[in-house]
């Protein structure tokens, strides 16, 4: 087999190939059933036995199908009220800004809301990272100083191992940022054992998947009390779970938020479209307060505003999710062009290859919500909606997904309805994807989205 055959499939080691190809993506991450990760990249965070990190098909299976249930579409309906009390506070936080006529850097407040958010329904606590001075300092911060170590942990397995095995004293002395993912895990790790403690004669089972009132039960609670197998549910293993939800849960939403917002201040015309279309489905009322606009958002209602479900998607489309490359082992050989890949044999594709690809995404550099609106086709004939990957596909695809999305459609939807918004010192510089670190990043010397804000009258 040749090292490099062609442009659109490259062995980019002795064991891997990688395409690209974007209709090759549902073969590979849809269609091809019970497929294994590449436990290579399992490891690079040192929380080897989360979800994420799970190599193993079936064990996967059973690990993500105890978790499924909590973010079902039906639960995070359930959990709007939680979303919408956060969101409050955060709307505060910018009037005072607006007021004062202080630039503020959005895209930390993004952060805070998104952790305090996920946080609170994990745990039913969360640091308040919404009421704190510049929303600083957040766990965004850990996770990106984890993410960025993360490069290096994947060529030095035993990094992680070592950085765990040492005092936390000393690793916080190596990096500061290492205290806030400390306090965190001591936290999570607290409390998981003091639900297990007493959980067995306070509680009765749970119900996965209800709609139910959404102040009482969290993530963990459940967890502990579902069908997962004991072994499963050891303090480590589920601290490396939460950890994962967090860590997820704060940062892609997050960034996202930060990318779409900087495109819609950046395109007045883009966001002229986007404006009309939220004044009227949000009329404005001399009686109602801010906090009774935001209270009576709804995700379901929101849904149906076209120009703001196209904003989002591309939102999505170029912010990327993960940019790392994603990569799967199939049970049996497979083919691609003349060539027959063997089974078993590590087979990468990447996000942003797919959406960059002009023949799918023309013009893809720019934000074009447009693409999105009026069931578009590609030149194919086939749906756009396909080579919508930012939520991943098959069996492995994001599993905070609907959270996401609900999120996205309260949050653009009550900011950009209550407030104006301008760039302030901050460019395309600061949103371009520069380094790859699992996550995308910008520069590392970005000061963030700045923007200066008045309220909309």
């Amino acid at each position: 087999m040749a090292y490099l055959v062609s442009g659109r499939i490259v062995r980019i080691a002795p064991d891997e190939v990688h395409i690209l190809d974007a209709d090759f993506w549902e073969t590979l991450f849809s269609r091809a059933g019970r497929v294994d990760k590449y436990s290579w990249m399992s490891n690079r965070f040192g929380n080897e036995t989360s979800v994420l990190t799970t190599a193993a098909h079936d064990l996967h299976r059973v690990r993500r199908n105890a978790l499924n249930p909590y973010f079902s579409r039906q639960r995070i309906l359930g959990l709007q009220h939680t979303i919408r009390q956060k969101l409050s506070i955060f709307v505060s936080q910018i009037r005072e800004h607006a007021n004062a006529g202080m630039p503020v850097t959005i895209n930390r407040g993004y952060m805070a809301f998104s952790e305090d958010v996920i946080m609170h329904y994990c745990f039913g606590y969360d640091y308040d990272t919404l009421r704190k001075p510049a929303w600083t300092p957040a766990l965004h911060d850990a996770f990106a100083a984890v993410c960025i170590a993360g490069n290096m942990a994947l060529q030095f397995p035993i990094v992680p191992k070592v950085m765990n095995a040492l005092p936390q004293a000393w690793v916080e002395k190596l990096d500061p940022l290492y205290a806030l993912i400390f306090r965190m895990q001591n936290d999570f790790g607290r409390q998981i054992r003091q639900m297990k403690a007493t959980l067995s004669s306070t509680l009765s089972p749970a119900k996965g998947g209800k709609d139910v009132d959404d102040t009482s039960l969290t993530v963990i609670t459940e967890l502990l009390q579902s069908n997962l197998p004991n072994e499963q549910k050891a303090d480590r293993r589920v601290q490396d779970e939460v950890q994962l939800i967090v860590g997820a849960g704060v940062s892609t939403t997050g960034w996202t938020l930060s990318v779409g917002t900087y495109y819609l201040v950046a395109n007045p015309r883009v966001l002229a479209c986007l404006c009309k279309e939220l004044d009227n489905a949000i009329p404005a009322s001399n009686s109602a307060s801010v906090a009774d606009l935001v209270s009576n958002l709804d995700w379901t209602e929101l849904e149906k505003l076209p120009y703001l479900t196209a904003v989002i998607k591309e939102a999505v489309r170029l912010s990327y999710s993960t940019t790392s490359r994603n990569v799967r082992l199939l049970p049996k050989p497979v083919q691609f062009g003349e060539w027959i890949i063997p089974a078993r044999t590590p087979i990468s594709m990447t996000v942003p290859f797919i959406n960059h690809d002009e023949d799918i995404f023309p013009q893809s550099r720019s934000f074009v919500p447009e693409r999105w609106l009026d069931a578009p086709k590609t030149a194919n004939g086939s749906s756009l909606d396909k080579y919508f990957v930012g939520f991943g596909k098959g069996t492995r695809s994001c599993l905070g997904s609907n959270l996401a999305w609900c999120e996205l459609y309260l949050v653009f939807a009550s900011l950009f309805r209550l407030f104006d918004f301008a760039l302030y010192e901050t460019d395309q510089t600061d949103i371009d994807f520069e380094h790859d670190f699992f996550l995308p990043f910008p520069k590392l010397d970005s000061k963030g989205i700045r923007v200066l804000v008045k309220e909309r009258h």
